[in-house]
């Protein structure tokens, strides 16, 4: 039958795998080759000198992005965990301290302040855009707390008012864009009230990644970003052996800037350099790509009554990392969720060159991180079940993420996923 449902050993809605979201052409190729015939394939030295702050590719790639997003100072490393990690050193972390971290993220924007011997403190998210929610991280707030690191989740800017909660307690705003390159805030409750101000560059320091699936990639690598001189300054030391760099240093005014930090060695390479410049220039035309097939599927989808489209903060622009929906199972005669995506995901084949890894649509994004061991009996913090709620039903219940509205993926791709949930909602009394 054609209309059976493949879970249950119907044909498949499509049975051809879905295009790899490799974006890399002959233009990274030309680049990488451009470097490996010069031979230098890092430009950095471990003490104070002009190579102290890395190759041309790097030192080219972090002017660019200085340009391209309106800010200072751009300092290229490692990795956005790295980033992290030096962010957290720079603006003077320590034992003792609480930092307000989100329950949905990556596992370093949490950890990343234990590396200095400070408390995570998890607040709850919003239930429509998934940051931060600034109420719940006011409630958290102790006088103890040192700073916020905040995720621009999913492709959103995280919410302004965490900005004034953070200016009113005098703490310190990361803000982890990891997911989030290419969107913006447009406010008139920002310092110019009509300033336009891109994810990243929202707090007081930002970072990005270039890891594999990000919307730019080199494999493994990051940005961190900041409008603050002094915090410039320590990012950069922290990134390359500051401890052994400081002693030569000249025209620092170290009254007023302290420089006793420890490095670590998270520079960039001068070939990811050289991608992700490339990779910066076609932004543009990868976002594009990508947006057609957000507009197409969130049209689709939001035809289904019990699917509810990812809703877009008032005041900012979206850039769809991953593309988010809620399930109400109230609109769906008590079908959970799971059993709906099950039966989806068995309509569709995998990604090419992703063999093996599964259909790219997820249930609940992640567990929220502070149900992992390593956060259960933390310093006299004894986080369970039920302190983060909203985060807790989005994971349990609503939230449904996919990825094949990446580039590479056509509109007929897209349609072939819409078809694949249609088929299942006709079903769907099969599931219950």
């Amino acid at each position: 039958m054609a209309n059976k449902l493949a879970l249950f050993g119907g044909s498949k809605t499509r049975t051809r795998l879905f295009p790899d979201q490799n974006t890399i052409d002959d233009r990274e190729i030309d680049a990488v080759i451009k470097v490996m015939r010069k031979g230098r394939l890092s430009g950095y030295r471990g003490n104070w000198c002009p190579e102290f702050m890395g190759g041309p590719s790097v030192q080219e790639l972090e002017k660019e992005w200085q340009r391209r997003f309106n800010v200072k100072h751009a300092i290229a490393v490692n990795s956005a965990t790295s980033g992290l990690h030096i962010a957290c050193g720079t603006v003077g972390i320590k034992p003792g301290d609480e930092v307000i971290v989100t329950p949905y993220s990556m596992s370093c924007s949490a950890t990343a302040p234990m590396i200095y011997g400070s408390i995570p403190v998890f607040a709850d998210i919003e239930r429509d855009y998934y940051c931060l929610d600034p109420d719940s991280v006011e409630e958290r707030i102790t006088e103890k707390t040192k700073a916020i690191i905040v995720a621009s989740l999913f492709g959103q800017p995280y919410s302004w008012e965490i900005n004034k909660i953070a200016r009113k307690h005098g703490l310190i705003v990361i803000e982890d864009a990891a997911q989030a390159v290419g969107s913006h805030l447009y406010s008139k409750d920002t310092p110019d009230r009509n300033e336009t101000l891109a994810a990243g560059t929202l707090g007081d320091i930002g970072i990005f990644s270039f890891n594999y699936g990000k919307h730019m990639n080199c494999g493994e690598g990051g940005m961190i970003v900041t409008n603050n001189d002094d915090l410039a300054l320590r990012c950069r030391l922290i990134r390359n052996h500051a401890e052994a760099v400081i002693n030569g240093m000249g025209g620092i005014d170290r009254g007023r800037v302290d420089l006793s930090l420890v490095g670590f060695n998270m520079r960039m390479t001068e070939i990811n350099a050289a991608i992700i410049k490339i990779q910066l220039e076609k932004f543009d035309e990868m976002q594009t790509s990508r947006m057609i097939n957000v507009e197409y599927l969130n049209k689709k989808l939001s035809e289904i009554p019990a699917i509810e489209i990812g809703k877009i903060r008032p005041n900012c622009s979206h850039t769809y990392y991953v593309l988010p929906f809620q399930w109400d199972s109230k609109k769906a005669d008590g079908l959970h969720r799971d059993k709906f995506i099950e039966a989806v995901k068995a309509e569709l084949v995998e990604r090419e060159g992703r063999e093996g890894e599964g259909v790219p649509i997820g249930c609940g994004y992640i567990q929220p991180l502070y149900l992992m061991p390593l956060f259960q009996y933390k310093n006299g913090f004894r986080y369970q079940k039920g302190t983060c709620p909203v985060c807790e039903d989005l994971w349990k219940n609503r939230l449904f993420l996919t990825l094949l509205h990446s580039p590479n993926s056509t509109l007929n791709d897209c349609q072939d996923v819409a078809n694949a949930f249609e088929k299942v909602w006709e079903n769907r009394g099969k599931l219950v």
